[in-house]
Parts: C-alpha cells; structure tokens; sequence
C-alpha cells in the first residue's frame, strides 16, 4: 500500500506517481457511517494495460456480495478464504463510497499481488448497493454496467499512456490527448460509440460531436487523482 508519510507537496508535484491512485468514473466519497455488520453487492476487475481482465470476483455473476463482520471483511459471495486483490483499498472504498460509484484504481507493479510484466495495472470496482443505504436504481445499474463494459478497457488502455505525465490541475489538457488516444479506430470502436450515446442522453441537453461528448464525460472523471493515505488523512475516509 502507499507509504502513509507520502507527503503533500510530493502528492501535488507527482500526481501521486507511484502509489495507488484511484478516480471516480462515477460516485464519490460519503461520509454515512455504514453498520457494524452489513453486505456491498460489488463487483472487482483487474486488467492490465491492455484492457485485458486478469481478475473477475464472479466470472458467471454479475456481481458479489462481499460480507463484513464488525466492519471487517469476512466473506465473499459466502467464501471466507476468497482471494481479494487489494484488499486493504478494497475494504475501504466498500465501505466509504457512495451508492452507486464506478471508480478506476491505478496499482503500480510494487504494490501489486498479481505477477506482472507490466509497470501497472488497473482495479475496476462498481458498488451497487450498501445494507442500510438505498439501492442503485435500475437505470443507473444499466448505466454503470454499460460504463464498466464498453468504457472501462479502452479508458485503461489511453491512461496508462498518460501516467508519466499526468500531473493535478491539468485535467482539461488530459481530458482531450486521453479522448485522443481512445478515439483512434485501433480495434472496434463501436463499443465506446454506444456508451458516449448513453451518456449525451443522460447527461447533455444540447447536441454535440462525440469527441465533444467524450471530453466532458474524462474532464468530471480526471479533475484529481485520490491517493489512499492522503484521503484518510484528510478524512475523505473516515472508516
């Protein structure tokens, strides 16, 4: 996990390059207490740089529930020894998120728990619902199931080429050279397509071109990377 004495200004300076740095496709923070005991219907991916998935939580379920004891993990989908990747990030997200949120993490190689050649890789979490908070709606679950699907890998796959440089406070740069990078007709594009029609509907009330729509959607998602201990530290998450 990061060095707990990460300091600020190397946090400004760096982007946080290097820890575990997470952004929100959608959701945020919440300051709710959750129960001593209660359940999160989730679902964990990890891919690579590629956009390629290299850990699903339940390959044949849409989601997990994940089972916490005293505010501790105990279970998933009724496994108490089920691999967790991350699971100190984990715990934490699931229990200090708002319902519903998509959130991307980046995990640079000396903090993963996955053999890999690669420099990072990426923790996809959605969280649905929260015992004792109201469920995702259905429209949003459609929505953030079509985010994870036809979004997520080729967002992945356009950040990791902006890791180096990516610094806070330039995410209106960032938002244009990463829509770049996704919009290049590399593989099927149509995918994206669907998902940014998606979007324009729910979000936008005027028409605009797709690269247009794309922009707006990554400006809200990279306005700042969070980094774990420096969100606790600042009471982000508080449990």
């Amino acid at each position: 996990m990061p060095d707990m004495c990460f300091s600020d200004d190397a946090l400004y300076a760096s982007g946080g390059k290097g820890s575990m740095r997470y952004l929100f496709l959608h959701g945020g923070h919440s300051q709710l207490a959750p129960p001593d005991n209660f359940s999160v219907e989730a679902k964990v991916l990890v891919q690579n740089t590629h956009g390629e998935i290299i850990f699903d939580d339940s390959p044949d379920q849409p989601t997990s529930q994940y089972q916490f004891i005293d505010r501790t993990l105990k279970s998933v989908n009724g496994k108490e020894d089920a691999y967790i990747p991350k699971q100190l990030f984990v715990e934490k997200m699931l229990m200090n998120v708002s319902i519903p949120t998509l959130l991307f993490a980046e995990i640079p190689r000396d903090h993963a728990d996955i053999p890999s050649s690669e420099n990072v890789s990426y923790v996809t979490l959605l969280i649905l619902g929260r015992t004792g908070m109201e469920q995702a709606s259905f429209q949003d679950y459609e929505y953030l199931k079509s985010m994870l699907h036809l979004f997520v890998p080729r967002f992945g796959r356009a950040i990791s080429r902006m890791s180096d440089v990516y610094l806070p406070g330039d995410a209106l740069n960032l938002s244009h050279e990463v829509a770049g990078y996704m919009m290049v007709p590399s593989g099927d594009t149509n995918n994206l397509r669907t998902f940014l029609a998606m979007y324009a509907k729910r979000y936008m009330l005027k028409s605009s071109s797709e690269i247009e729509v794309l922009e707006r959607c990554l400006l809200h998602m990279l306005k700042m990377p969070f980094e774990l201990s420096s969100a606790i530290r600042y009471g982000l998450i508080l449990y």
